[in-house]
């Protein structure tokens, strides 16, 4: 199961895996690109239901979870020096898409998986995916890495 396998590393993953043979569950807030030997589920990484929804759908195709890839991640995307206010001149909420996925989706994704993975007899495996970017000064204070 891979959460955020619709682009980029993710795709990648999705592709390698089916190449290899493995049996795929794809989630992402947008479709693949392409069709494939796979199942996609339209995910919100962001929203509980829709992981969990994506967890189950897993289990129900394949009968247990082997191996969960938390994978969805985005650059920074707010400011919050900008103190930008609303029409009645209250200061208006930073945005934290960043730290809701690639922080908050990723421990809520480990969760999910341990719950699935651990009445398993053989176990599995959770990957939890970051960016080099994590490794290195950015100047984006929301910008959060799962490594």
């Amino acid at each position: 199961m891979l959460a955020g396998g619709s682009s980029g590393i993710g795709l990648a993953s999705v592709e390698l895996l089916v190449s290899l043979g493995a049996l795929v569950v794809s989630g992402d807030i947008q479709p693949p690109p392409t069709t494939g030997d796979f199942l996609f589920v339209k995910t919100d990484v962001r929203n509980w239901k829709d992981l969990t929804n994506l967890f189950k759908a897993a289990k129900d195709k394949y009968g247990k979870v082997d191996y969960v890839f938390a994978n969805a991640g985005i650059g920074p995307r707010a400011n919050y020096l900008a103190l930008e206010v609303d029409e009645n001149g209250d200061l208006k909420e930073p945005n934290k898409d960043t730290l809701d996925i690639n922080l908050n989706s990723v421990v809520n994704t480990a969760t999910l998986a341990v719950h699935y993975i651990k009445d398993q007899a053989e176990g599995g495996s959770i990957v939890l995916m970051g960016s080099s970017t994590g490794l290195h000064p950015v100047r984006a204070v929301d910008y959060c890495e799962s490594t």
